[in-house]
């Protein structure tokens, strides 16, 4: 069965479906010398929700341009493309910007939105397809929305009204000694503690080094400017079967523990789990005890 088949099919078979919404490729010019327009993610809007995925690999990217682009960069790109629209899910023009496009929206639907996501992702990103056919490809990265968007849901659950008075959706407002202020973007805070909620669920160690550091100077930003002297940062963790390779797990083990090790030294409460379920009941618990 041909792609363009698979997504006819999907289109119309509506009967089990639970999420319903639009879908829209995500395409970007990488190299502006060639001018071409390449597909490099997917995204899902539904009851007012976008669910996101980008591009993660960039071994086919090597293969095209070489060494004319920076891996880093394209990572950083990435990143930024999705947390633009997370921001904005809502009538997003074609064109986000000279370089990067969004496809017509078609309708989609199935059993969540994930799910959805990841079936057009793997369709029409053929960017995403590794150069090594033996490579576990199993690996999904998990973007600092989705985990705290996660953990959120979790805490109201466990924590009914407990949760509200510690949650924060929108940046805070920190006042600063000479009378000015700052916002800061904090998951977590109380007249007594700051917790941050960090994925370092990436393949990439520049994200999740990127991930963690802001995370660590937006909790020590809080503590010494206010009378909060708590902090905690809940970080999901990859474990081992998680879908990289072995070297890729330990390039991202030697960044990530380095970082951790560092922070805990410094004052703040490192809470890790390899699961949202798990991170979520050790925060909460962090927040009984301590906040």
């Amino acid at each position: 069965m041909s792609n363009l088949a698979k997504l006819r099919e999907r289109l119309s078979a509506t009967e089990q479906s639970v999420v319903k919404g639009l879908w829209r490729p995500i395409s970007a010019c990488l190299d502006e010398d060639t001018g071409e327009f390449l597909n490099v993610g997917v995204m899902f809007e539904h009851g007012g929700k976008v669910e996101v995925r980008m591009l993660d690999s960039f071994e086919r990217v090597k293969c095209l341009y070489g060494q004319r682009l920076d891996q880093a960069s394209l990572m950083h790109l990435m990143v930024d493309i999705e947390e633009t629209i997370r921001r904005n899910p809502a009538d997003l023009p074609s064109e986000l910007s000279e370089t990067i496009r969004l496809g017509e929206p078609l309708f989609a639907s199935g059993a969540d939105a994930e799910s959805v996501v990841d079936e057009f992702f793997l369709d029409v990103v053929t960017l995403g397809m590794p150069s090594d056919k033996t490579r576990n490809n199993n690996f999904r990265y998990r973007s600092n929305h989705k985990v705290r968007e996660t953990l959120f849901e979790i805490m109201r659950e466990k924590m009914a009204l407990q949760a509200e008075r510690i949650i924060c959706t929108e940046p805070y407002t920190l006042k600063l000694p000479n009378s000015a202020s700052i916002e800061v973007d904090i998951a977590l805070l109380n007249e007594r503690a700051a917790g941050a909620v960090v994925s370092a669920w990436y393949k990439s160690p520049m994200v999740v080094e990127n991930n963690l550091l802001q995370a660590s100077s937006d909790l020590l930003l809080i503590t010494s400017n206010s009378d909060r002297k708590h902090a905690s940062m809940s970080v999901l963790m990859p474990h081992e079967a998680s879908g990289m390779s072995r070297l890729e797990f330990t390039k991202h083990q030697d960044t990530t523990r380095r970082l951790l090790d560092r922070y805990q030294k410094s004052g703040i409460d490192i809470i890790e789990a390899p699961s949202s379920d798990v991170l979520a009941n050790s925060t909460i618990e962090w927040w009984e005890k301590v906040a």
